[in-house]
């Protein structure tokens, strides 16, 4: 498989669509989806990536990763990953590895000093494959507003 790391566009709506139904509870609003990915894809400080299968053109994966300020120490900023999925039948093929490898690789490009990582406490195969890649779990708090 010949996989490619690239910024979503709003022509893969249909395919990102169909990946967030994997940590959602069904599907989008795709007209929403096209505001966000065009708005998204103008701020340098986001990066929507998608990973696609060459040959089909199929999306197979994607995570948002956002560039935040940090007013701490060395002021450097700080990279956080957030809405991680893999298509099932394309889980534990090293898509997700890829995926984060490219979003690290531009986190440093963005002289990001850490990176922090936001996912659903139910996903424990997830949480499996975050720490074998060198995240360690903590507890947080969230509120809705």
């Amino acid at each position: 498989m010949n996989i490619e790391m690239r910024k979503a566009l709003v022509e893969d709506i249909p395919g990102l669509d169909k990946v967030m139904q994997v940590i959602s509870d069904g599907p989008g609003d795709q007209d929403k989806m096209a505001s966000l990915i065009e708005r998204i894809s103008q701020d340098e400080h986001k990066y929507l990536l998608v990973a696609i299968d060459k040959e089909s053109g199929e999306i197979l994966g994607s995570l948002f990763g956002i560039v935040f300020e940090d007013i701490c120490g060395d002021c450097r900023p700080i990279l956080l990953v957030e809405n991680v999925a893999v298509l099932e039948k394309f889980q534990g093929l090293g898509i997700g590895k890829l995926m984060f490898n490219e979003i690290e690789r531009w986190g440093k490009e963005m002289d990001c000093h850490y990176e922090m990582l936001v996912s659903g406490m139910n996903r424990v195969g997830a949480h499996k494959f975050y720490e074998a890649i060198g995240f360690e779990q903590v507890k947080g708090f969230k509120k809705y507003l």
